[in-house]
């Protein structure tokens, strides 16, 4: 009963929050996918070897399956850094460094309660030290202290977010194998791997329709990795890999003190653990989720449990984005122009003889479609005829696929040519998106050094490089007979914090290109702003 109420506990997912039909619906589709996972991570199945023998011989390895089931707590403190590689200045730059962190997580295994204190230091442009809570408990959960410059003091935890940290916490050494376990029925013996230069014993499981390989080190049998295949707005397929090294005896148990996460090949972050300790004392600590936030997020938490790095990746940039953004608000900033927000980062739409233009596709999907069905209705029979991309972000463009899909062109600086070309032919069959269900060939158009002129004969759009040291490949959007000037990142208007150096090299450049601009909107930010707030901008200093 020990161990089943464990896994219980650890398939806690947000998904879970949905109606029985739907359920149903999304475990056919996963396990649909599960031949697909297979041959995306192993192209030659071993189906011939019982797999069960090499879970057993892991569990011997750790200290043994009754002394896991046994152990009913665990804090761990450890620190480490977060990297993120689509944060870089220029598409396949040096990833950017994003924080680093020192964490205690404690753990109450027999119930599946978690608390997790956060102090995080994140780097220019702005560098700031967050501390922060972060508390699980059952399918709540809650935030108490800022963790990022767009959070309140203290929130109640999305289902998003609540699923990542579950699926995480379900590849610890102490829960995998178990898990594992648990779903006997379902394990394969996959090929051999070679890693860190050891072969390695490779098995599978699936875990409720999310397809887990666990590779095994051929002599100590002790775990080297963890990995499965998640969805990203734009890699779609992606690799999740967690790497274990430094064993160590805790106890009755041997756990590892390196942890590093790679995804798609590429590290995004190193974990260094400083203490174990196992089945301790915990009546003192607080798990309760104050009242005030003890309350379940009814939307769906699939995000979290399809995306999970991506979720925990924003988080570690001190820029969580769990909250579904699906709610778009149109406000008419000129005639026939319209900041799209209603949410963290926001768009411009257009309105032309015939069609419409869009200026930024921030986020994923879901945040794309929601903005395309608000213009259907407010333009009925005018379709989306192009998508000008900022630059590459992965924040600010995670939803141009969407676009593509639905006939648009993509306008963008010359140097995300080669990779757009491969975001927009990217597989996505983790989480089918609307352009893997329609595929259509993308139409990219590029701006180098000079403008570009979008016109209906009426209309004017005038699209401008601007030379920055935030992404290379940057624009900005003119309309000069509105005086309207729309940009993302380098300066948001209304923001309380500003990066002088990024608003005088946007100052630069609208004084290079003699711009008259009378009003500004922003991809962030929460109001219009006027060419005199950003000129003071430029001349403070970064807060």
């Amino acid at each position: 009963m020990r161990h089943d109420t464990q896994a219980k506990v650890l398939k806690v997912r947000g998904a879970a929050l949905q109606g029985r039909s739907e359920q149903k619906n999304w475990i056919g589709l996963s396990q649909s996918l599960l031949l697909v996972a297979l041959f995306f991570f192993s192209p030659c199945l071993v189906a011939a070897q019982p797999a069960r023998i090499y879970i057993d011989s892991a569990l011997a390895a750790l200290g043994g399956r009754e002394t896991l089931l046994k152990l009913k707590s665990q804090r761990i403190v450890s620190h480490g850094e977060n990297f993120e590689p689509e944060q870089a200045v220029r598409p396949g730059g040096e990833p950017r460094k994003a924080s680093t962190f020192t964490c205690t997580l404690t753990r109450d295994l027999s119930n599946g309660n978690v608390r997790y204190e956060w102090q995080r230091e994140t780097f220019p442009p702005f560098t700031v030290t967050w501390r922060y809570s972060e508390i699980l408990s059952g399918d709540q959960g809650a935030i108490l202290g800022a963790d990022g410059a767009r959070s309140p003091a203290k929130h109640a935890a999305s289902a998003a977010r609540i699923a990542a940290r579950r699926k995480e916490l379900g590849r610890s050494p102490v829960s995998v194998l178990l898990n594992a376990l648990a779903r006997s029925s379902s394990l394969l013996r996959l090929a051999d791997q070679m890693i860190y230069g050891h072969q390695q014993y490779v098995v599978s499981f699936d875990d409720g329709g999310q397809f887990v390989i666990i590779a095994l080190d051929a002599q100590s049998r002790l775990l080297t990795k963890v990995e499965f295949l998640e969805d990203d707005p734009l890699d779609g397929d992606t690799n999740n890999e967690l790497f274990l090294t430094d064993w160590r005896q805790v106890g009755a148990l041997k756990l590892p003190f390196e942890l590093t996460y790679r995804v798609n090949g590429q590290i995004v972050m190193t974990e260094h653990i400083d203490s174990i300790e196992n089945d301790l004392d915990i009546s003192a600590v607080n798990f309760t989720i104050p009242e005030d936030l003890a309350q379940t997020d009814t939307a769906d938490g699939r995000r979290g449990e399809q995306s999970s790095q991506w979720i925990l990746r924003r988080i570690a940039l001190a820029s969580p984005l769990d909250d579904e953004q699906t709610r778009v608000e149109l406000t008419e900033v000129a005639k026939g122009v319209f900041h799209v927000t209603g949410g963290t980062h926001h768009s411009l739409a257009i309105e032309m003889s015939d069609h419409l233009i869009v200026v930024d596709a921030p986020l994923y999907e879901e945040r794309s479609q929601a903005v395309l069905a608000a213009l259907g209705k407010k333009f009925p029979g005018k379709p989306v005829r192009f998508v000008v991309s900022t630059h590459f972000h992965n924040d600010h463009s995670g939803g141009l696929r969407a676009y593509v899909a639905a006939g648009a062109t993509v306008v963008t600086g010359k140097v995300n040519e080669q990779f757009y070309s491969q975001v927009f032919t990217a597989k996505h069959t983790r989480v089918p998106d609307s352009l893997q269900q329609n595929p259509k060939p993308a139409v990219i158009e590029t701006i180098d050094s000079e403008k570009k002129v979008l016109t209906d004969g009426t209309r004017i759009v005038e699209i401008y490089p601007v030379v920055n040291s935030h992404a290379e490949g940057m624009l900005v959007v003119y309309l000069p007979r509105e005086k309207l000037l729309f940009v993302a990142d380098l300066f948001s208007p209304g923001a309380p914090r500003q990066v002088s150096a990024w608003c005088g090299e946007l100052l630069a450049a609208l004084e290079r290109y003699d711009l008259k601009v009378d009003r500004i909107a922003g991809g962030h930010g929460n109001k219009i702003s006027t060419l005199a707030e950003l000129r003071q901008a430029a001349t403070s200093p970064a807060s």
